[in-house]
């Protein structure tokens, strides 16, 4: 419309007698012929028939070269039929006929500025304005130039200029309103949309402007109302969809979000920002698969986009899926190397998949880009740490934790880390850490209690179990500890107490009733502990350990019948407890069946070659029956396997008399007690078999808390 305009215009001012009054050189006097085809011209161009107006004008333009108004209704026409370059050309010319034209140059820079030549096009309107200052529609043009190019402050003062002589002109406002919202003064931005919806109040572009004004003032709810009612002025614009998608999420909608989300997508399913967006909508919602197909569409449509890479990989993290989780972390990588987040949840990828090199190598490259990023040398002291490197694990903690003192669960791991190694200065300093950062956590006060055990300060630790039950009473794990605490104190009745307050938590549990009866058959209650076994077995008739230890209260009451019956059952249920096959040995020997013993013995060897009790008894065994070879042979491998052993001073009582009856001294002789050995044959087998050891379920104490298990890092 604008070029048809500029046509009548120059038509217009060719009435005149003198086709260009001041112009340079010389005015130019039309004929009739000259008229006639001009007019034809201007009549081909209203019925739209370009070509022959042009044509029509070309002519006249060759015959009357110097008059400006011929240039300027061709260059109009050229413009029409899209010979962008010729019609510039032409604009130029007659400027340069009748510089003093400010509508010529006004049309000169529009033209410009269409085809991106801002520069131009603002001295041409700056131009156009220092001829006709008395226009202010000609600031107009020239404010949305500067906009375009960026110079917000100049369009600001433009539009002014107009909107002072036209205060209803609604582009002028429009166009300040947008001038303030490119530099970021989102509520005047406002105000002006505002007022322009008074005048037009279903103006898509205005609703769509004023809703992501009032998003980025974080106005979520006035956003969401304005973006729905430009919806409703044109649902077909995508971009509103996914806008108001947008403002859904930050107030919360979830659901409403991902279906504006699903709309956007169904009008432009080429976006891949909306996919991705989609996706971490549907995250919030906790519908993983969703997202995570979501974002698979996201990287389909632009592989070269990182952030739903890396959304994905975190997702596959969080779900569970490792593999897919490295490989994701992996592309958003290889297409920027320098993405430290990535090879740090990477490292934390291969450490939880146990490639210890591939974590260690992630997390040195975190460092190598940021060498004072805390968490890559904590997560590589954990790294060593798995890998056994407890020196090189202490040292990556330390100097970790110096940069980020606020992680208890890296000051947990290295006080027990500290704790193993016997470093007992440094794991308190490590736990009280934990502790002032974490004074509730059940681990790191189980830690701080196996420290003072490690210590030998018993009593410490049963406080500290005790502190521990009075916040969760029913605590278990924690009772138990304390039982065994207590226990190591000498304090058997009130070890006794605790399992019973076990049993009152866990009434229908096996391992409950065989913990009490273990804890009772210690204390010398040999008749409450069998009790407890049988109840165990009550509840759970394939409990192999409740039978190995109503076998051991009967071995010790020399009810052997009875203990080689639990025994036999223990093997039944579980043929490769060693412990079952060694105490069925020693039920064989008190019913001085030698030569099963010696098979059950055997067994028991073959099946844990470094059970070093069946070799002392084999060794008594042969002692016993003057087979002093095979004796020396099973003390000895006694001996080499637990050398400070519980029957280690007998084995060497034993090995010194053997010496002396076969005058051949067999190593050197100990001034020990004789405790359990024998001389020769002097005893019998049962006389002289080692007591039993009882097994036990869940009886263990905590000698190492768990590794914690690490958070990703999210974009």
């Amino acid at each position: 419309m604008l070029k048809r305009l500029l046509v009548v215009c120059a038509l217009s001012l060719s009435v005149a007698p003198a086709f260009a009054a001041k112009t340079t050189p010389g005015p130019v006097i039309m004929d009739r012929v000259l008229l006639d085809r001009y007019y034809s011209g201007v009549t081909y161009f209203k019925h739209g028939d370009l070509e022959k107006a042009i044509a029509s004008f070309a002519g006249v333009a060759l015959s009357a070269p110097n008059d400006p108004l011929v240039h300027l209704s061709l260059a109009a026409v050229m413009h029409e039929h899209g010979d962008v370059d010729n019609a510039i050309a032409e604009y130029r010319h007659a400027i340069q006929l009748r510089p003093y034209d400010a509508f010529a140059r006004e049309a000169l820079g529009t033209l410009l500025q269409s085809q991106g030549q801002g520069d131009e096009a603002i001295r041409e309107y700056q131009q156009a304005i220092q001829l006709r200052p008395d226009v202010p529609l000609l600031h107009l043009n020239l404010g949305i130039a500067e906009r375009i190019a960026g110079n917000q402050d100049a369009a600001i003062a433009e539009m002014k200029q107009v909107l002072q002589s036209y205060p209803e002109h609604l582009r002028a406002r429009s166009q300040l309103a947008a001038a303030y919202q490119d530099k970021g003064a989102y509520d005047l931005a406002s105000q002006e949309y505002r007022r322009v919806l008074q005048h037009q109040p279903q103006n898509f572009s205005m609703l769509y402007n004023l809703g992501s004004c009032l998003l980025s003032m974080k106005d979520y709810s006035g956003s969401a109302d304005v973006l729905q009612r430009a919806i409703q002025s044109d649902h077909n614009i995508a971009d509103a969809h996914a806008m108001l998608a947008t403002a859904q999420s930050k107030q919360g909608q979830y659901g409403q979000a991902a279906d504006q989300l699903r709309t956007a997508i169904q009008l432009k399913g080429d976006r891949s920002d909306w996919h991705a967006q989609l996706g971490d909508v549907l995250t919030k919602e906790k519908d993983y698969p969703g997202a995570i197909a979501q974002y698979r569409e996201a990287q389909r449509l632009d592989p070269k986009e990182v952030a739903p890479a890396y959304s994905l990989g975190y997702l596959l993290q969080l779900t569970g899926d490792l593999n897919g989780a490295a490989d994701a972390f992996q592309q958003v990588i290889n297409l920027n190397s320098s993405d430290g987040n990535a090879h740090y949840n990477l490292g934390i990828i291969k450490q939880k998949l146990g490639e210890l090199p591939s974590a260690e190598h992630e997390f040195k490259q975190v460092l190598t880009l940021n060498p004072n990023d805390g968490g890559a040398m904590i997560n590589l002291g954990r790294t060593y740490l798995l890998h056994g490197d407890l020196n090189t694990a202490v040292s990556y903690y330390r100097q970790g934790l110096s940069i980020e003192p606020t992680d208890p669960a890296a000051f947990l791991e290295l006080g027990t880390v500290l704790t193993k190694m016997k470093d007992f200065t440094g794991a308190s300093s490590a736990l009280d850490s934990a502790k002032a950062l974490a004074p509730y956590d059940r681990n790191t006060l189980l830690a701080v209690a196996n420290l003072d055990t490690a210590e030998g300060a018993l009593d410490r630790a049963e406080q500290q179990y005790r502190q521990l039950i009075e916040r969760t009473p029913n605590d278990v794990k924690v009772l138990q500890l304390l039982a065994d605490n207590l226990d190591q104190q000498g304090k058997g009745t009130q070890a006794i107490e605790v399992y019973q307050q076990i049993l009152q938590a866990n009434p229908s549990s096996p391992d409950a009733y065989n913990d009490l009866g273990l804890a009772m058959q210690r204390h010398g209650e040999l008749s409450g502990a069998l009790m407890q076994y049988k109840k165990a077995l009550e509840l759970n008739p394939n409990m192999v350990e409740a039978h190995i230890n109503s076998g051991n209260v009967y071995l010790a009451q020399k009810d052997y019948k009875s203990a080689g019956d639990e025994y036999q059952k223990s093997i039944e249920l579980k043929p490769d407890n060693v412990l079952a096959h060694y105490n069925y040995g020693l039920v064989l020997t008190g019913q001085d069946n030698v030569e099963g013993a010696v098979a059950q013995y055997k067994e028991a060897l073959r099946l844990d070659p470094r059970y070093s009790n069946a070799y002392y008894a084999l060794g008594l065994i042969s002692q016993a029956q003057n087979n002093f070879q095979d004796a020396v042979s099973n003390f000895r491998q006694y001996l080499t396997i637990d050398p400070n052993g519980p029957y280690s001073d007998s084995v060497k009582t034993a090995l010194s008399k053997i010496g002396q009856a076969t005058g051949q001294p067999v190593d050197a002789a100990t001034s020990a007690s004789a405790g359990d050995g024998t001389i020769g044959g002097a005893a019998t087998p049962a006389n002289t078999a080692p007591p039993v050891a009882p097994d036990r379920n869940n009886d263990q104490q905590l000698n190492q808390t768990p590794i914690t298990d690490q958070s990703n890092r999210s974009l």
